[in-house]
């Protein structure tokens, strides 16, 4: 079943340029595509994409705040949004993992990341690129009103891996397969795991991996 996905984004040859990055996935369709908040607000509501890819400076609505109204709205559609980002704005792109987005990826995100954030996204998971890590990582540390990372002492030594593999973006049921697990099971720990932290939402605990040193950013070559 192929992911369904809506492109918002200010400039035309953004949009241009992601949708063509997917135009030879066979498993992912772009059923829209706008440049203002609140046109992709109405659009999400009509088309219901599996995720939404958006930029964070969109008149109308920002990226932040369409983040949060869609993550609001009850049933499967609604919290499943990639926000596009680079390190000088990544203190509001943690706003918008705050908010409920899934997945943080470079503005300049390549052929190959692209479509493999849309997969992992749609069925579950979380990620952040490894080239915004170190800021984002940053913006956290340096922020005003960014709680501090919760103490993972607490955490039985299951609920300390579920961490880590969610950390890396591994979706429940590629952590049920890793943990040799059922799913339910799977699902059960990673939501003790977030209460026991505070976490609202997987993208959250992808930062608190980090940001307590259980994972650390890729080196760039």
């Amino acid at each position: 079943m192929a992911i369904d996905v809506l492109l918002a984004h200010p400039h035309p040859s953004v949009r241009a340029a992601l949708a063509g990055m997917l135009g030879g996935e066979s498993d992912i369709d772009v059923v829209g595509e706008c440049g203002d908040g609140r046109r992709a607000l109405d659009l999400a509501g009509r088309l219901l994409p599996d995720v939404l890819v958006t930029g964070l400076r969109l008149p109308g609505l920002d990226g932040v705040e369409l983040t949060r109204r869609l993550v609001g709205r009850t049933g499967p559609h609604g919290g499943r949004v990639v926000v596009l980002a680079d390190a000088a704005s990544c203190a509001l792109a943690f706003e918008a993992l705050g908010a409920g987005a899934r997945g943080l990826l470079c503005q300049d995100t390549d052929t190959g990341e692209l479509p493999r954030a849309l997969r992992l996204v749609g069925g579950g998971g979380a990620l952040v690129s490894p080239r915004l890590t170190r800021p984002l990582i940053d913006a956290c540390l340096g922020g005003p009103g960014i709680p501090e990372t919760p103490a993972l002492d607490n955490l039985t030594a299951r609920e300390r891996e579920v961490l880590s593999l969610v950390g890396t973006g591994l979706s429940t049921q590629e952590i049920a397969d890793r943990l040799v697990v059922a799913e339910v099971t799977a699902k059960t720990h990673v939501r003790r795991t977030m209460v026991k932290l505070g976490a609202r939402t997987r993208t959250r605990l992808v930062a608190i991996a980090y940001e307590s040193g259980m994972l650390r950013p890729r080196a760039r070559s």
